[in-house]
């Protein structure tokens, strides 16, 4: 184990710098257009002196993929560290600075891709830098990789690694992106979310067709009435709220972090008294609700062309997230019933399977609660079902343990800022991020 301790200002500068220089690179996807930074992170870990085994993949032309592998002593399976460098959108007009600027301001890195995840790639580089300067051997092997095309499915990214190198890479654990620490949610206490699971997707896009006609004569076989009468039907009436074994897990953690009586009740929720007391609440956050049931979001409607004529055709595109232990089919044959027409059809646009579920009690999961412990006093780990997808789903999928953990302190505002305006990371979070990495690498990597 490393005995000297590293020089933690120059880190922090160090990791400031290198954040504010990935950001830099416009990696919006669509179009991803990954490839420069892919060649800049294997530039950095080989003039870094990281390792001399880099190689720099190219799934589609201009989408590129890193892996880099740190070998051990021992014939283990790599723990694999992984962030994807593509972003979403950002408009600069609504920017405090511009978003692929990367500029350093008031203690942060401003920029997309601060938080959603350049930033997990940074901690993993810097923590790996200050590792190898302190002359540390690994006895079991790790595996950094960055991927594009997360944002839009990882079809030509994690699922293209999984499917054409995920037999020969075969690791033990697989580290993705998570919530991180949750600062204000549940009382004083910082919660770190480890995402053991995450929800099925069900995108759909719903079509009802009518009698097309001039505006000035309504009649009853309007294609928009209709699709709007039966999306009423279904948004109307939410899935029921649920409690498995993540959440039961998550709420039992949170319940120590309470006062009587909802310490009692989120210890309970399995109980449906308990359930049907605490629901309010519970529902009335949009994160809590979302892991408590199946969860339907509207965000498409396309119809009409003119407005004094009435459309012979009416789509609409849904959201559907759904908890791991729900069947599929079930829920289509619910959403049927809600819709209640005939003229409405349902084309699944994407879909993925239950993700399965990463143990709790397992050597990765301790070393995360050991890193919080020691990192953050008076914080607690506690296991979670991611609502959104990551590409985490890929690997769990295929039985391994894949886990997501975010090793930086978020506030609601800090949330808000994933896939929002003035997305940033404060250097405070990058270095604690740096830290955390370290500790849970070593614990797990190095005898």
């Amino acid at each position: 184990m490393p005995s000297s301790t590293p020089d933690w200002t120059a880190v922090a500068a160090d990791a400031t710098a290198t954040m504010s220089r990935y950001v830099q690179f416009d990696t919006t996807n669509p179009p991803g257009n990954e490839l420069p930074a892919a060649e800049w992170l294997r530039d950095q870990l080989l003039a870094r002196g990281i390792t001399r085994d880099v190689t720099v993949h190219e799934p589609a032309a201009g989408r590129g993929l890193v892996i880099a592998h740190i070998p051990g002593s021992e014939p283990l399976r790599p723990l694999l560290v992984t962030h994807h460098m593509d972003v979403v959108p950002a408009d600069p007009a609504q920017w405090t600075h511009p978003p692929f600027s990367g500029a350093v301001a008031d203690g942060c890195v401003w920029g997309r891709g601060t938080l959603d995840t350049k930033d997990l790639g940074v901690v993993f580089l810097l923590a790996l830098d200050t590792l190898i300067r302190e002359g540390t051997q690994f006895s079991r092997p790790l595996v950094f990789l960055a991927v594009p095309d997360e944002e839009t499915g990882g079809e030509q990214g994690m699922r293209w690694l999984v499917e054409h190198h995920g037999q020969a890479l075969d690791p033990e654990w697989v580290w993705d992106e998570g919530s991180g620490g949750l600062k204000g949610m549940f009382g004083d206490r910082v919660m770190f979310g480890v995402a053991v699971a995450e929800k099925q997707i069900q995108h759909l896009k719903l079509t009802a067709t009518g009698k097309p006609g001039h505006a000035s004569m309504p009649h009853n076989d309007n294609a928009n009435v209709t699709l709007l009468n039966a999306l009423q039907r279904v948004l109307g009436t939410p899935r029921p709220l649920r409690v498995n074994q993540i959440t039961e897990a998550m709420f039992g953690t949170m319940a120590a972090t309470q006062k009587f009586p909802a310490s009692l009740l989120l210890a309970n929720l399995r109980n449906p008294l308990a359930l049907r007391l605490a629901a309010g609440r519970l529902a009335a956050d949009p994160q809590l609700n979302a892991m408590l049931r199946d969860t339907i979001s509207l965000t498409v409607l396309r119809a009409g062309y003119k407005v004094n004529v009435i459309p012979e055709r009416s789509e609409a595109e849904i959201d559907c997230r759904l908890l791991p232990d729900t069947d599929a089919g079930e829920f289509h044959a619910w959403l049927r019933e809600r819709l209640a027409d005939k003229l409405i059809t349902v084309e699944v646009s994407e879909s993925s399977p239950p993700s399965g579920v990463a143990p709790f009690d397992n050597p990765f999961y301790r070393a995360v609660e050991r890193a919080v412990a020691a990192e953050v006093p008076g914080a607690s780990a506690f296991p979670l079902l991611m609502p959104g997808a990551t590409d985490g789903r890929y690997w769990r999928g295929r039985g391994y343990a894949a886990y997501g953990f975010g090793p930086v302190v978020m506030t609601r505002e800090d949330i808000g800022r994933v896939h929002g305006i003035d997305e940033r990371i404060s250097v405070e979070n990058l270095l604690l991020g740096v830290k955390m990495a370290r500790d849970i690498i070593q614990e797990l990597c190095v005898r």
